[in-house]
């Protein structure tokens, strides 16, 4: 038969027990070393950490506003819907309009204007307040590839630094050939070749007139060597909606239906960010009329991961 234990019989090991934490808490107290396979719950203060990674992104719009096609009046209050952005980047604008586009925006944006281009010039305007300018450039060539011919527009381009975050990164607005295919071919190679040599990170955004056709998936010949290589990556709207009202006929119905003219690439550093962009539909925006534009925007989105600074 088992032994049975009297009550009385559990008092010393209870005792044990008690003078064994009291063992453990005086040890802790005194600041003895953990065992070396001790997990550490926390750190101590005084342990440098890595600072934490900071969400941070960088929003553009695009929009090719018709200059002469369209009532400058109309589009600076148009212009107004798009405060939100940080970046907007306008193409075929008038010399006499770059001030009213800047002062539609927002009070906060500063401007950069095109020498080139003639009535159809390009135009970046960016939050002052967040953006430091670091330089600006329009290339009339790359690598003997002509951009202008000295009557269409030369890439505008603006390197920028956040005055928060630092991060530098550089924006270039364009608008190639319509009419003259040689041109517009050379000008995709040049701005491929001048991507590739870019160690910062690089963005690309405007009308391109690639002719991307939503059935085929086919561009035209400058899409093709736009993408060549894989140094320029095309940041696909999820949803694909015609970008250009055409009716040169007077039909009423769009010439190229279910197409794209204007885009937006990523190239170098910048291809790592997360990106998103999408074409801007707004009600009776197409057809146009007499006072508003035959393009439609593109707005981008970029999300990068920058390291706070250590308190």
């Amino acid at each position: 038969m088992p032994a049975v234990m009297a009550k009385g019989d559990l008092k010393p090991d209870n005792r044990a027990v008690r003078l064994l934490w009291l063992l453990l808490a005086l040890l802790w107290i005194a600041g003895c070393d953990p065992p070396a396979d001790a997990v550490t719950l926390a750190p101590t203060p005084d342990s440098p950490q890595p600072p934490p990674a900071a969400a941070e992104s960088i929003s553009l719009v695009a929009w090719n506003v018709e200059s002469g096609g369209s009532e400058p009046a109309v589009i600076a209050q148009q212009l107004s819907a798009f405060a939100e952005y940080n970046i907007i980047a306008l193409s075929e604008v008038s010399p006499d309009n770059f001030e009213r586009f800047c002062d539609g925006a927002a009070s906060q944006f500063a401007t950069v204007n095109s020498a080139t281009g003639r009535g159809d010039r390009l135009q970046i305007l960016y939050d002052a307040e967040r953006f430091e300018l670091v330089r600006q450039q329009e290339l009339d060539e790359y690598r003997r590839n002509t951009l202008n011919n000295g009557t269409h527009r030369s890439p505008l381009i603006v390197h920028l630094r956040d005055r928060q975050s630092g991060v530098e990164f550089q924006v270039m607005v364009n608008h190639l050939a319509r009419g003259n295919v040689e041109l517009r071919n050379q000008q995709a190679v040049g701005l491929r070749e001048w991507a590739r040599d870019q160690t910062l990170p690089t963005i690309t955004i405007g009308d391109f007139n690639l002719d991307y056709d939503f059935l085929t998936k086919r561009g035209n010949a400058a899409f093709v060597e736009m993408l060549r290589d894989n140094v320029w990556q095309w940041v696909e709207p999820a949803e694909l909606i015609d970008t250009n009202w055409s009716d040169s006929d007077g039909d009423g119905s769009d010439n190229y239906p279910d197409s794209m003219l204007d885009f937006a690439f990523v190239a170098g550093p910048a291809r790592d960010w997360q990106s998103v962009s999408r074409v801007i539909v707004r009600d009776g925006d197409f057809p146009d009329d007499e006072t508003t534009s035959d393009h439609r925007p593109i707005a981008l989105e970029l999300s990068i991961s920058t390291p706070l600074p250590a308190p």
